[in-house]
Formats: C-alpha cells, structure tokens, sequence
C-alpha cells in the first residue's frame, strides 16, 4: 500500500498546534486541510516542485531540516535490521521490531 493509505489510517495523538513533517508522497490537501480543521495539527509536506501549493524558501528549509534528523534515525535504526525478520505471528514481528528499536536507544545513550 502507498503510504498516505497507512496515514490517512493513522490517528494522530499529538498535541494541539502540533505540526508533522512528511515528504512529498504524503500529498493529500484535503487530508491536510481536515487535519488541520479538526485537530489543529498542521501536516507539512515536502511540495514537490511542480506543486499546485507551493511552499515559502523558510518553508522548506525548516521542512528539510526536521525531516534530515528523522531521516537518519530511521537509516540508524533499519541498519541494525538482519535481512529478514523470522516471526510466527504479528505479535512477535511487533516484538522484534521493537527491540531492535530498545536496542538502537541504548545504543545511542551509550549504555
């Protein structure tokens, strides 16, 4: 499935005034516009560059710099994955994915 199917399925549990990054496959307006009307959370899309609604220069130069970070740490994280993850059901998948994701926080608090 295309990624802005998981999103739309996707609650956000953020404060209100929140705002989330995303890259531009997330392009949905009228999923930003409902987000944004019903939660006050201001989704923020990577416009690409023949957008209908591009952004401001400040824009997306705050857009690159949060989404740099996120970035990184999810390539941290995915290196420390073996090739293949072996579970039987999805509560062990969930599991595993997890502590690769423990393990990747001590890891960076040096522990």
């Amino acid at each position: 499935e295309a990624d802005i199917t998981g999103l739309k399925a996707l609650d956000p549990q953020v404060p209100e005034g929140s705002v989330l990054y995303a890259d531009a496959a997330y392009t949905d307006y009228a999923l930003e516009e409902a987000w944004f009307e019903a939660e006050q959370v201001a989704l923020t899309v990577d416009r690409r560059k023949n957008s209908k609604r591009a952004h401001e220069p400040w824009q997306n130069f705050l857009i690159q710099h949060f989404r740099k970070g996120i970035e990184t740490t999810i390539r941290q994280i995915t290196e420390q994955f073996p090739k293949s993850i072996h579970a039987v059901t999805a509560q062990g998948f969930a599991l595993k994915l997890l502590l690769f994701i423990f393990t990747h926080t001590l890891a960076q608090l040096g522990a």
